[in-house]
């Protein structure tokens, strides 16, 4: 039991140096693995253990001969010693995998927000630019004044008679 508990914990520290994933975060699939595999060794091969060390003993009769068997329950080696601890470390792989998969959702889908808010910014930007563009221009530096000159009745020198009138004249500064 120690000796597997110590090539957990080695094989963890181990693990978690390399649990990053491509975006730099840390990979929760295998920080599940990790955790329920040590959590499913010491909860599960301790208790699958404790069960497999008492001993049975039947016993049967046929035709006057009695037979007597009986069977110790040890550790029989192999992936059943180690159950909890490849269960363990299943689920806390699933566990983990689901949890990153739904992170990088979460992502994806806050990105794809401020993208299109960050689109919609724009094309608000584009239609004051076009309104301010279209507007006519009224501050340009030329003043423009106006001034009511009155004209006098007189002959012009080709002998023609203008009557008196009002003239409007533009001056530009």
């Amino acid at each position: 039991m120690k000796t597997t508990i110590l090539i957990l914990l080695v094989s963890m520290s181990s693990l978690l140096a390399a649990c990053s994933n491509s975006s730099g975060g840390v990979n929760k699939g295998l920080v599940g693995a990790a955790t329920g595999g040590i959590l499913g060794s010491l909860v599960g091969d301790h208790l699958l253990k404790s069960n497999n060390n008492g001993s049975s003993s039947s016993s049967s009769t046929t035709g006057g001969t009695t037979t007597t068997s009986s069977s110790s329950g040890g550790s029989g080696g192999g992936l059943s010693s180690h159950a909890g601890l490849i269960s363990g470390a299943v689920a806390g792989y699933a566990a983990g995998a689901i949890s990153d998969s739904m992170a990088q959702n979460e992502v994806r889908q806050k990105y794809l927000d401020g993208y299109n808010k960050g689109r919609s910014d724009a094309i608000k930007d584009l239609y004051w630019l076009k309104r301010d563009a279209e507007r006519p221009s009224s501050g340009d530096g030329v003043q423009r004044r106006y001034y009511e000159v009155p004209v006098p009745e007189h002959i012009t020198t080709d002998g023609v008679l203008v009557e008196p009138r009002k003239v409007v004249i533009e001056v530009v500064e």
